[in-house]
């Protein structure tokens, strides 16, 4: 395990596993054994991933502290977080990308921008990309408070990627799939910030 941890350790080796999928879905699209449309699906359905899983990062770290389970894993995932949440709003703007070249079309993308699914669409969208402006320690330093306030805006991220996700697709059994984990994991952060027992806090 030792002759592993450098490379366990390693940001840069955690972001090459983080653009794997994507190398993946390009190359496939490269050779034309994929269309637009499942390029346009697996990147939605990765940016959906990623974002679910920064935002289990703390609720995980809450759950490990309740049972008295070793924080190495919630630790190690809590400091890439950063890279978690760019990874899953880049992998929104190629979702994003593939979709504008897919229509090719500004009046057909202003047309369908009337629909919930698609407004949800570009809620998530621009909200992540909120997000990933100020995600630098320029940003944290100078914006202050006002930097934690802005980092909320992932949760109105998370709830409209349900709702495109869930509103766009005639089958909901993977969306639904995919974020019940993250809902069962912030109600239990509300529990254990608002209803458990007095004890120490945790705070995102």
């Amino acid at each position: 395990m030792d002759v592993f941890r450098p490379l366990i350790n390693s940001h840069w080796a955690f972001r090459l596993f983080l653009a794997l999928p994507a190398i993946a879905m390009l190359w496939r699209f490269g050779l034309m054994a994929g269309g637009t449309g499942q390029l346009l699906s697996a990147s939605g359905e990765w940016a959906a991933r990623l974002l679910i899983v920064t935002l289990a990062v703390t609720p995980l770290r809450m759950l490990f502290h309740q049972f008295g389970l070793a924080q190495h894993l919630p630790m190690w995932l809590f400091k890439r977080r950063r890279d978690l949440g760019l990874a899953a709003f880049l992998y929104a703007a190629l979702h994003l990308a593939t979709y504008v070249a897919r229509q090719s079309n500004l009046h057909l993308i202003l047309y369908e921008m009337q629909y919930l699914e698609y407004i949800m669409g570009w809620i998530a969208i621009t909200s992540m990309l909120i997000i990933a402006v100020i995600s630098n320690d320029w940003s944290v330093h100078h914006l202050g408070t006002k930097w934690k306030l802005l980092q909320r805006l992932v949760y109105v991220s998370a709830v409209a990627a349900f709702l495109h996700w869930l509103w766009i697709k005639l089958d909901d059994v993977p969306v639904l799939v995919h974020f019940a984990p993250l809902a069962a994991l912030e109600a239990f952060r509300l529990w254990y910030n608002f209803a458990r027992p007095a004890g120490p806090r945790h705070s995102s």
